[in-house]
């Protein structure tokens, strides 16, 4: 199950679009197939049912790991935190949920007797799944870069050089903390693009909290090694400086 969960964060673009195609085809078909249409909501119904079980099975018997590992990105130069499958499966089953509301509202619009209030839950839906596959699409990666750290939201980025970032920290936070606190020596060097409202907290719902931020307190200690960080040898090396000392994770499972 594991290889799956690997394999459906790395096709996770495939996915997503075929998924798109499929959610935009089904009321499409609605609109063509006219009042001979059962058969295709039989059918998109159940496709719905299956991939929210499955969704559902996958998330409690196998809950999204906090991996003590980047991903590391030579072209990019960075080391990057791994996307989430739950993010993709989530994506999946609201774009499938938000398909079937809009194809249950096409009769009406064919006839042309749509009450406005009928489309209030489609266009909520709607837009809460398009919101869920930017995320999944994009991933919202933290990462970590010669010049400093790198993230983006839903509304903006946050770029913080590390000269930026007060040494000795951050602080290691709860275990399953969703995102960093960060301490800054000089926040005139932080730089925004659009509506990031929290600059000062690290989304980090998808990697292990105390590897990232160990991670981060030792390249603010060791400056020397930071233009070689996006290499696989750099992260090799970054593991070893790790490992051996009281500051490195080890595996947990969550109670």
């Amino acid at each position: 199950m594991y290889a799956l969960r690997a394999a459906v964060v790395r096709h996770r673009r495939t996915i997503l679009a075929i998924t798109v195609a499929a959610c935009v085809g089904y009321p499409l078909g609605q609109w063509f197939a006219g009042s001979g249409g059962e058969i295709l909501d039989m059918l998109f119904v159940g496709l719905l049912v299956g991939s929210v079980f499955l969704v559902m099975l996958l998330s409690y018997a196998w809950p999204d790991e906090r991996p003590a590992v980047f991903v590391v990105l030579p072209g990019a130069s960075s080391f990057s935190t791994p996307p989430s499958f739950i993010a993709v499966c989530g994506a999946v089953a609201l774009a499938l949920a938000a398909s079937v509301q809009i194809g249950s509202v096409v009769p009406s619009i064919r006839e042309h007797n749509l009450r406005p209030v009928d489309a209030v839950l489609p266009v909520l839906v709607a837009a809460l799944a398009g919101m869920q596959m930017v995320l999944a699409w994009c991933g919202f990666l933290v990462h970590l870069r010669p010049e400093g750290l790198w993230w983006r939201t839903l509304a903006g980025s946050v770029r913080v050089p590390w000269e930026a970032l007060t040494p000795g920290y951050p602080q290691r936070p709860a275990l399953y903390a969703e995102t960093l606190a960060l301490t800054y020596a000089r926040p005139d060097l932080v730089r925004r693009r659009g509506l990031v409202l929290r600059p000062r907290r690290l989304p980090i719902k998808t990697v292990h909290a105390w590897f990232i931020s160990d991670a981060i307190r030792y390249y603010l200690a060791h400056p020397e090694h930071r233009a070689a960080i996006g290499s696989e040898a750099e992260y090799r090396r970054l593991l070893d400086a790790l490992r051996d000392k009281p500051a490195n994770p080890t595996p947990h499972t969550r109670s």
